[in-house]
């Protein structure tokens, strides 16, 4: 669908029916459908949010949503050492949470076991939503945490905030004296991190009763910490074990075979799933948009000078308590479906094409930029209930290399990150609109 109108440029001096130059509207319904995305990076890089989630909750549109986390740890001293004679006492698991809550609203209890991983993690590998990794047949401890929603989204938005809550979990006796046993700073089987991992590779969160999700911070080593007790003599003592510096990431899974997202069940193929188009960030769940009509139409004009370009998402639905994303981002998309990314010397040609208005992304994929050369967002503005972007400098750029067409792109959140939150939004498919003012001349052809 296309709405145009045009404006006479009286600024310019010219009287209206001697105007050569002329100002034009050009409105768009861009087409779109929703895509299930592989690959969505979990694993935690520095300079990044770190976080990993744990939990589940039902969602009437996404269906069930699970988080497990996934993580390695190392002891935070190499040097201490266990003195002659000690003895073993305990083993404690501690965790502290950041505040990130997704899920029912309201204060309940939430369940979690933790398992030893079975499989050893490569550290040169990214690990994403999906990525398998195996666990042991029984846990090594379980655990209850009471959560309000309220408490945790006041804390969440609170950038002072310095509230402290952890899980605290007691870990298998048998477990603790293996990792006891193994405290050594003389040998290179406890020293060397590469060799440590391949005899303990590693712990999970595994939700058992749970009606929301919740983030943790694996990389506070006041807090996040597993502390092994021991005794010598009268004195008891711990040695501490870290999650920093090594693999930490979430397997997050969606269950929508009861939902209108049903058949929403392969990866890189269009769904349309009716009326309304959804985006939701840890399952991976993308709009896709698709230009083709803009490019029909400027293939009709020879020169333009664009003077403002609108992406608008009008009328997001807020009906329901689940939040939506701050922000969105567009990434280019292939034919196929799959991320444009850096990996050739075409991607190159391309990636310079638009000197830089794209700018890369996680794994090189191809983000709409700003002039700036960060990433262009789509904020949510709650004044008029809609997400907005103004990508001018981004469509003139479009039309100048209108001879390669790169019609596909996807939206997705930017604030919070896709994969560290499960945070999702829903809108019509009649609402993705884009709206370019533009001047050119009024001679024939042009």
């Amino acid at each position: 669908m296309l709405f145009a109108c045009e404006e006479d440029l009286t600024t310019l001096g010219f009287k209206s029916e001697q105007n050569k130059i002329k100002t034009y509207y050009q409105e768009f319904v861009l087409p779109s459908t929703v895509l299930w995305m592989d690959s969505l990076r979990t694993t935690n890089l520095t300079g990044e949010t770190n976080r990993i989630l744990a939990g589940s909750y039902d969602d009437p549109i996404f269906g069930q949503i699970k988080a497990q986390p996934i993580m390695q740890y190392k002891p935070s001293n190499i040097n201490a050492s266990i003195p002659d004679g000690a003895v073993f006492d305990s083993i404690v698991f501690q965790m502290r949470v950041d505040f990130y809550c997704y899920g029912a609203t309201g204060k309940t209890t939430q369940n979690f076991d933790i398992y030893e991983l079975t499989q050893s993690l490569k550290s040169e590998d990214q690990h994403f939503s999906n990525s398998a990794v195996s666990l042991s047949g029984t846990p090594l401890g379980s655990t209850s945490i009471d959560i309000n929603y309220d408490y945790y989204k006041e804390e969440f938005e609170d950038t002072d905030a310095d509230s402290v809550i952890n899980i605290v979990v007691k870990l298998d006796d048998a477990f603790g004296q293996r990792l006891f046993g193994a405290i050594n700073p003389e040998d290179i089987n406890y020293t060397d991190f590469e060799i440590f991992k391949e005899n303990f590779k590693g712990l999970a969160i595994v939700p058992q009763q749970s009606d929301k999700i919740i983030g943790f911070n694996p990389v506070d080593n006041l807090h996040s910490l597993i502390y092994l007790y021991y005794h010598n003599d009268a004195d008891t003592t711990y040695i501490n074990f870290d999650f920093t510096q090594h693999i930490s990431f979430s397997q997050i899974t969606g269950d929508r075979s009861s939902t209108v997202l049903s058949g929403l069940n392969q990866f890189y193929t269009d769904f349309d799933p009716g009326p309304n188009r959804y985006i939701q960030s840890g399952s991976s769940v993308y709009t896709k948009v698709d230009f083709t009509k803009f490019y029909d139409y400027i293939d009709t004009l020879s020169y333009i000078i664009v003077n403002s370009a609108e992406l608008e998402i009008s009328n997001v639905d807020n009906s329901s308590t689940y939040n939506f994303p701050k922000s969105l981002s567009m990434s280019m998309l292939k034919s196929d479906n799959r991320f444009k990314t850096l990996k050739n010397n075409q991607d190159t040609t391309d990636y310079l094409a638009f000197e830089g208005l794209l700018t890369l992304g996680d794994q090189s994929k191809f983000y709409v930029a700003l002039d700036q050369g960060k990433v262009l967002p789509l904020n949510y503005l709650a004044e008029t209930n809609s997400y907005n972007g103004i990508p001018t400098l981004f469509i003139q750029k479009l039309f100048d290399i209108k001879q390669t067409r790169y019609p596909y792109w996807s939206i997705q959140s930017l604030n919070p990150q896709p994969g560290k939150s499960v945070d999702r939004s829903v809108f019509s498919k009649d609402n993705v609109k884009l709206k370019i003012y533009y001047t050119r001349t009024t001679l024939t052809n042009q």
